[in-house]
């Protein structure tokens, strides 16, 4: 389980990414070979791809992949490097702490909206910032107590 939860944004992320990929090459040979389009794939496509891009962010927070422009930083002397990491970091904190709250806003404020072709409330598509936003929130916190005690020294 513990393995599970380390790969959690590869696991879910890569296997909703196989689906989408199933389901666009189904419509795209539903149309082309009967002639029968798919009303709701692009629809469940657009849904997927929602949570696989925010789980792609959160993969990336766990694996440090962020953008970070260290040209002038590094001219700095280590202690002021550090402090500078680590006000960086509680500014992504508190930055995607507010993301994950507006989501969350925004998510009771589609729940009377209908994905027409899929029959569920947009609310669903929505839900995934805040409830993906915690585990950003839970990458961020490792990846920095890993830090912390690894060396807690910004190369």
């Amino acid at each position: 389980m513990k393995k599970f939860f380390a790969n959690l944004e590869e696991i879910i992320g890569g296997s909703l990414f196989i689906i989408m990929l199933m389901i666009l090459t189904l419509q795209i040979f539903s149309r082309q070979l009967f002639d029968i389009p798919l009303t709701w794939s692009e629809a469940l496509a657009k849904f997927i791809f929602v949570y696989v891009g925010y789980l792609s962010i959160s993969f990336g927070i766990k694996e440090s992949n962020h953008v970070l422009i260290d040209y002038f930083v590094n001219k700095f002397p280590p202690v002021i490097r550090n402090a500078i990491y680590y006000i960086f970091q509680l500014a992504i904190f508190v930055a995607i702490a507010v993301i994950g709250y507006l989501g969350y806003i925004m998510a009771l404020r589609k729940v009377p909206v209908e994905i027409v072709s899929l029959h569920i409330s947009y609310m669903y598509m929505y839900a995934a910032l805040p409830i993906i936003s915690i585990l950003m929130l839970y990458r961020l916190i490792e990846v920095n107590v890993k830090h912390i005690k690894k060396k807690g020294e910004v190369e």
